[in-house]
């Protein structure tokens, strides 16, 4: 079994998709060893895009890898499942907008001058 300290591979602070894909990198590089602890010791902050890049992840990885998550503190496991929650929510995003038809940049001109 491997033990991933994020802490130590990314830092206290979880703030972008591109630094959950080190998480990628490491389980890829894990061909030999399928059990997998990922631990959150240290870490005292999570944006929501590190948390859906992280679920994403590890959603990924269920077939090939066992994936225990360990030590959370109370704000990373919220974040976590306010992610996990919403991933499969559909999103209804209300049509409030008002399309526009211009014949030609002229005109398409004009109106921009009027916003």
């Amino acid at each position: 079994m491997q033990t991933l300290l994020l802490a130590d591979l990314i830092g206290t602070e979880l703030q972008s998709r591109t630094e959950a894909k080190r998480i990628l990198t490491y389980i890829s590089s894990s061909t030999y060893e399928k059990d997998i602890v990922i631990d959150f010791q240290g870490v005292m902050f999570i944006s929501r895009s590190f948390a859906d890049e992280f679920c994403e992840i590890t959603e990924q990885h269920k077939l090939t890898h066992t994936i225990d998550v360990i030590n959370k503190n109370e704000y990373v496991e919220t974040v976590l499942d306010i992610v996990l929650r919403n991933r499969y929510q559909p999103k209804n995003v209300p049509d409030t907008g008002e399309t526009k038809t211009f014949r030609d940049m002229d005109s398409l001109s004009e109106f921009l001058l009027t916003i």
